[in-house]
């Protein structure tokens, strides 16, 4: 196994730090850094954590609309702060939105998203999520490809009974920065039971791909990143290149219900941290769902 191999499996468990990384494997934190730094340069290596946020009391909803006549733009920023995720499908006027939320919201911004006469196609509890990485053995950083599809699952999380806003900011400063040193994070015993590991993307990835269906999809996807369980669906997300997008729409076509692929840029994919916004005096306050029409365009 090469060092960057080794790098990636313990990348997956400490973070992209060099200095705690050093510590770990007992080399220079100016070789690991330079390292890193190839991988990012020439293997297009993201790293972000794996985050159960429903050990946090978060409840997790996925809404999908059609027919929308509001930008993208404006719809990735509609529900912020409990914004999750944002998809939106490259030829089709249909986008996703993964939210932060319980049942009195979601049917908040359900009569929200019809009065500004979207048609909803799928509103659901999450019940659970998986998170995946490639095997970091797979990769051979000589030519540049994946020459196996082993992947591994990240662990689940703990759930606190009663967490802090230390717990909250310190998940959230590894969202921001998944490369900072773990070691000097405030309450890192109660993050570390809702940061469970480290999800990476190597080797160019121009698409993200939600794939909505009635069945698991985990084994058809080499390059899942996670899947999450709804009320009697999945979903599964993956990033590709064109060619991985090719060879994965022909495993899953049959079997979605609906496919939105997203270019790589923030007009069609972005993702959020967790609503540290909305946590006082150690409860989640969700906001009042209100759409002023004549402000959104």
């Amino acid at each position: 196994m090469s060092v960057k191999n080794q790098l990636l499996e313990h990348m997956t468990r400490y973070g992209g730090n060099p200095r705690c990384l050093a510590s770990v494997v007992g080399e220079s934190s100016k070789i690991i850094a330079r390292e890193i730094l190839e991988m990012q340069r020439e293997h297009q290596l993201a790293l972000f954590p794996a985050v159960f946020s429903e050990g946090l009391g978060l409840g997790k909803y996925l809404i999908v609309v059609r027919n929308c006549p509001i930008k993208y733009e404006t719809a990735s920023r509609l529900f912020h702060p409990i914004m999750n995720l944002f998809r939106g499908d490259m030829e089709e006027n249909l986008f996703s939105i993964t939210l932060f939320a319980d049942g009195g919201i979601v049917e908040d911004i359900i009569k929200a998203l019809n009065a500004l006469s979207c048609s909803l196609v799928i509103a659901t509890r999450i019940k659970q999520t998986r998170k995946f990485v490639r095997d970091p053995t797979c990769y051979d950083f000589e030519s540049h490809r994946w020459i196996c599809v082993d992947k591994l699952e990240i662990r689940q999380g703990e759930f606190l009974r009663n967490p802090h806003e230390q717990d909250i900011k310190g998940v959230v400063s590894l969202q921001v920065n998944p490369f900072a040193d773990i070691r000097i994070i405030n309450h890192r015993n109660h993050v570390f039971k809702i940061v469970t590991g480290f999800m990476y993307v190597l080797g160019k990835s121009d698409f993200v791909v939600q794939v909505i269906s009635k069945e698991e999809l985990t084994e058809y996807i080499p390059d899942v990143v996670w899947t999450a369980e709804g009320e009697d669906i999945f979903i599964s997300e993956m990033h590709v290149n064109k060619q991985g997008l090719e060879a994965a729409m022909k495993k899953v076509r049959d079997r979605a219900s609906e496919i939105i692929i997203s270019p790589k840029s923030p007009l069609y994919a972005l993702g959020y941290s967790l609503p540290y916004e909305i946590f006082r005096n150690g409860k989640w306050i969700y906001p009042k769902i209100e759409i002023n029409k004549t402000r959104v365009t």
